[in-house]
């Protein structure tokens, strides 16, 4: 009868200790494949983050810095912009070359509103403008009346004072700001950059009066 407890209890404590060691088993083994995991690096990366395509790249031609930066190089240029800008004059997109003085020694301006071009004869009838100590320009209001009488009129005009910066009279300030135009006022060359930007980007709102750059 012992015997047959002894086999009895034998057997079930083999059943148990064989559980219980397939139980530490496994706990052994996820515990040691978790510590495999961690301490041997045993982890899955993940792909490593790369630059978008050209925005790592580098150069070193300042062209290629000024294109890649440059929002408007496909916009589409305006109809009436100013191509170059010469010693004695302008050279604008329609092909036309407005030279100051021309051959009766006249001093010639130009005026861009909208779609047009427009040469400026500022020594006739009349002198059109004044210089004063060198720097205080004074537009004379029948040169200014073109703007009075177009319509629409341009909301921005971007005025030219000839070869460097100079200041514009407050009676030609007031006289276009009483048409309801505000002013970009510079020197004629920066002048024509400035018309050329901003007609690209405000189209049919832009107009432009310049002094040759040679006065």
């Amino acid at each position: 009868m012992k015997n047959i407890v002894n086999m009895i209890l034998g057997r079930n404590m083999q059943r148990f200790l064989g559980n219980l060691g397939r139980s530490r088993c496994t706990r052994t083994l996820s515990y040691t494949c978790a510590r495999q995991r961690f301490f041997d690096g045993k982890k899955i990366l993940k792909p490593p983050v790369e630059a978008p395509s050209n925005k790592g790249e580098t150069t070193t031609n300042p062209a290629d810095m000024i294109k890649r930066n440059d929002i408007l190089m496909f916009s589409q240029k305006p109809v009436n912009y100013i191509e170059s800008v010469k010693k004695d004059g302008f050279h604008l997109a329609n092909n036309l070359l407005i030279r100051s003085p021309d051959a009766d020694g006249n001093i010639i301006g130009a005026v861009m509103i909208d779609t047009e071009s427009y040469e400026v004869n500022l020594s006739q009838p009349a002198m059109g403008f004044t210089i004063t100590n060198g720097f205080l320009v004074e537009i004379k209001e029948d040169v200014l009346q073109i703007f009075e009488k177009v319509h629409p009129k341009p909301e921005i005009c971007v005025i030219g004072l000839g070869k460097k910066s100079r200041m514009l009279h407050e009676r030609s300030r007031k006289y276009l700001s009483n048409l309801g135009i505000q002013l970009e006022i510079t020197d004629s060359n920066n002048a024509a950059q400035v018309y050329d930007l901003l007609a690209t980007e405000r189209p049919h709102v832009i107009g432009a009066f310049l002094l040759p750059p040679n006065v």
